[in-house]
């Protein structure tokens, strides 16, 4: 069986630098002040372009999306991954699929106009993100198949828009007697709430969650969201810990993981690394600290440069789990 296969949203990312990102206000929605988005009035994209490329300086393109950096990542760390979504046949598509060329086994359905992600880096290097779902939005039942996905040992999913939450559950459903499901629902599905999740959460093996889209998913205090999420069935909750490492929490034990303050050029990705090398880690059947070691390892080097220009390859995994073994 292959690695790891992703199911989530496809996305070129647009990235950047802006020395005052107050000029972003009008744009957020009303009333509710977030550090991500999603954007779908087109005249409303319009004039946040136009003030982008006013009031703020482009500095770099790449492909993007939480679970296609997983898969993309850990490709580049030697493992066979897959990639479940949908993009279009323009000139976003097209630099996708290039880019994404890496992961040996893509699925990815033809849209109308591919997604976007317009990202912007404050001077503490900080980020807003600003969601253009587009042909994210237009994936269907049709475009999945479960015995495409019976191939591979993991199944990772990340957010999607519209019924994307629903198509994944269904999914999950069907191949979670043979393949494992990791599961990073970020700050969109997060804010769904509890109800909303628990029929994925009861099928998922590995949760990664931040501190804010715990309380965010349970409505408590984060450590006590924890355990509200184990109680439903999930075998393992990872915690990442905004600037100060990991928490990784198993039914009966738990496992808190420091990490190096550092500066970082960008850290947009980052969870995302983490988790693919967390999962390179379980792979290879290291035990769970080595594994949250690992990932916290590989995000730190992806920060050190713009988008997926830092990513890790199988040579820094490797001298990675060789300086744990010291």
């Amino acid at each position: 069986m292959d690695h790891v296969v992703g199911l989530g949203s496809l996305n070129v990312d647009y990235i950047y630098e802006a020395e005052d990102p107050s000029f972003l206000g009008p744009f957020y929605p009303e009333g509710i002040k977030r550090r991500q988005w999603v954007l779908t009035d087109t005249r409303r994209i319009e004039a946040l372009q136009g003030e982008l490329r006013k009031k703020s300086r482009m500095i770099a393109r790449c492909g993007g999306g939480s679970a296609a950096n997983t898969v993309f990542a850990l490709a580049r760390m030697g493992f066979q991954s897959g990639m479940i979504g949908k993009a279009g046949g323009d000139e976003d598509g097209d630099f996708l699929r290039k880019e994404m060329a890496i992961v040996p086994r893509l699925r990815i359905a033809p849209g109308n106009r591919t997604g976007q992600a317009l990202i912007i880096l404050g001077p503490d290097r900080d980020r807003i993100i600003i969601l253009l779902p587009y042909a994210n939005r237009e994936l269907t039942w049709a475009d999945l198949d479960p015995d495409f996905v019976r191939t591979f040992r993991m199944l990772h999913l990340t957010s999607l828009p519209g019924e994307g939450l629903a198509l994944q559950t269904r999914l999950a459903q069907m191949v979670s007697g043979t393949v494992q499901i990791s599961f990073d629902p970020g700050e969109t599905y997060a804010r769904r709430g509890l109800e909303s999740l628990t029929p994925l959460l009861t099928l998922c093996q590995i949760l990664f969650i931040t501190q804010g889209e715990l309380e965010l998913l349970t409505g408590r205090e984060w450590r006590d969201g924890i355990r509200e999420v184990l109680d439903l069935g999930t075998r393992l909750v990872v915690v990442k810990k905004k600037g100060s490492g990991a928490l990784i929490r198993e039914a009966h034990e738990t496992w808190d993981l420091p990490a190096p303050v550092m500066q970082a050029k960008d850290t947009t990705g980052a969870g995302d690394v983490f988790a693919a090398g967390f999962l390179g880690g379980v792979l290879q059947g290291l035990p769970l600290p080595a594994c949250g070691a690992l990932g916290l390892a590989l995000a730190r080097q992806s920060m050190m440069g713009i988008g997926r220009g830092a990513y890790p390859t199988k040579a820094d995994f490797e001298a990675a789990i060789g300086f744990l073994e010291q």
